[in-house]
């Protein structure tokens, strides 16, 4: 307001319609009293460090702190995707060994099974033998602990693990391999994976398991078998396919 105030005072006085006119020329009026000039310049000198540099000042730290503070937002932005990046490799070399694993053994199988002609009674003494070494095998014995909390002070996760199988009725469990899966983060809990005697301990487990959700501390806690029983049957119908094509084979080869 101060600054239109002075600028129509010129206007007024040199005859000026606005700001744009006012050059050197129509200022230099013998008319004009030094007085007059000197009010005027004190009015400038004033608005200059007054307003036109306090507000430069101002608005220079307000872009100084909106930098800094991009600068914070990508390199947060930068840390989540290499969580994210890093989950999604764990998951696939979880996925991998475990299509290494069933392709191995499926294939032992067959070949043991195809060094003769397959009859209906080997096809179905290959599938057993298949089930069977699924019920062995680690991936059987091994159970998934969801929604337990992360260690504080001196807890361990074999103790965590401990204390749920005590509420199932265990009072002496028997654990092996008992770890936390992933990269330990601000915003998410991690599973457990731990692995006990045998299969049936397993299944035993998880049939108990959901007595804690009645127990105070544990409502939110889950448990599940490290492989999903709709994964492993859909890997036995495949192995039955390819079984039978096999001995469809045979079958061709021997009429040949």
């Amino acid at each position: 307001r101060v600054t239109k105030l002075l600028i129509n005072d010129l206007c007024k006085v040199y005859g000026a319609e606005d700001s744009t006119n006012l050059g050197p020329d129509m200022l230099n009026k013998s008319s004009i009293v030094k007085a007059q000039m000197a009010e005027w310049l004190f009015s400038a000198v004033y608005l200059h460090d007054h307003c036109s540099i306090p507000l430069m000042s101002k608005a220079r730290s307000k872009l100084e702190d909106l930098q800094e503070q991009k600068c914070e937002d990508q390199k947060e932005i930068i840390s989540l995707q290499k969580q994210v990046i890093c989950k999604k490799y764990e998951k696939l070399q979880q996925e991998s060994k475990t299509v290494k694993t069933e392709l191995k053994s499926y294939c032992s199988a067959l070949q043991q099974s195809c060094s003769s002609a397959l009859s209906p009674k080997k096809i179905a003494a290959a599938v057993q033998k298949i089930t069977k070494e699924d019920d062995r095998s680690i991936g059987s014995k091994e159970v998934i602990v969801f929604g337990v909390p992360e260690e504080q002070g001196s807890e361990t996760v074999a103790s965590k693990v401990t204390g749920i199988l005590e509420q199932l009725g265990d009072q002496k469990p028997y654990i092996a391999d008992c770890r936390r899966l992933g990269q330990q983060t601000d915003y998410a809990v991690r599973p457990i994976k731990f692995r006990v005697k045998s299969s049936d301990i397993a299944s035993e487990l998880l049939r108990k398991a959901k007595r804690l959700r009645e127990i105070e501390g544990y409502e939110t806690v889950y448990l599940s078998l490290n492989r999903s029983p709709e994964e492993i049957r859909i890997a036995r119908q495949k192995l039955v396919s390819k079984l039978k094509l096999k001995r469809s084979q045979f079958r061709e080869s021997d009429f040949s």
